[in-house]
């Protein structure tokens, strides 16, 4: 086979295996994910530490949970397997609760119902709301529950652009990973943001910088959960 045709094949089968990111799931099927749940009890749930002692979802289930979804080849920070309904609602590690749920799509994506299943746990353990339909309802449409709980959506997107919206100008981040005076909440690569004074916050590299933790959760990011 000439040296050419076998670069041609070698770079088409390069492509071939790149991640598609306009088909990451949004939503779960439903067929596929129906979500599953654990507890009810919102004294279990509400106990610091919960979700450590129950958090167990084997490599090869995540490997099913993205095989189910035709996701055979990603790239690392991607996607996360997420509980449908999560952990801290009383969720389960059940396949049947468990799908491949992008980081990288706008304006919905992981972080976003990170910011959902704070709160909801935070009104489940406040007493204002019951734990069944805190999970009846982000099992059922997570977005809606996202504008019913917290309020309309972070970002749009033009649907005849490719890219999200900007909403922020980014403030330029240090050599050393610190961010500016004028915006010195850090995001991590992980989409977690950090205060000044939180007990990582030294030592975390931010990838994005923000002035107010509100406009953090505007774009999409989420506090450090608490223990």
């Amino acid at each position: 086979m000439p040296r050419l045709t076998r670069k041609l094949l070698l770079l088409i089968g390069l492509l071939s295996i790149q991640p598609c990111i306009a088909d990451s799931p949004i939503f779960p099927d439903p067929l596929k994910t129906p979500g599953d749940v654990l507890t009810t009890d919102p004294n279990v749930i509400c106990v610091s530490g919960y979700t450590k002692t129950v958090r167990d979802v084997p490599q090869a289930v995540k490997q099913q949970a993205y095989q189910s979804y035709g996701i055979y080849h990603h790239q690392p920070g991607e996607f996360e397997v997420d509980h449908l309904i999560s952990l801290e609602l009383g969720g389960s590690n059940s396949i049947k609760n468990l799908w491949p749920e992008s980081f990288v799509t706008h304006p919905l994506n992981a972080h976003v119902k990170d910011q959902l299943e704070n709160k909801l746990h935070q009104l489940i353990c406040s007493n204002q709301l019951p734990v069944a339909q805190a999970q009846q309802e982000i099992a059922t449409n997570w977005v809606a529950a996202y504008e019913k709980y917290i309020g309309a959506l972070p970002t749009d997107i033009n649907p005849n652009q490719t890219k999200p919206t900007q909403v922020f100008k980014q403030p330029a981040i240090k050599n050393s990973g610190d961010c500016p005076r004028t915006a010195p909440i850090k995001v991590s690569k992980k989409g977690i943001y950090h205060l000044p004074g939180d007990a990582s916050y030294d030592k975390t590299k931010a990838k994005q910088c923000f002035e107010s933790s509100a406009a953090a959760e505007l774009a999409g990011f989420r506090a450090v959960r608490e223990r």
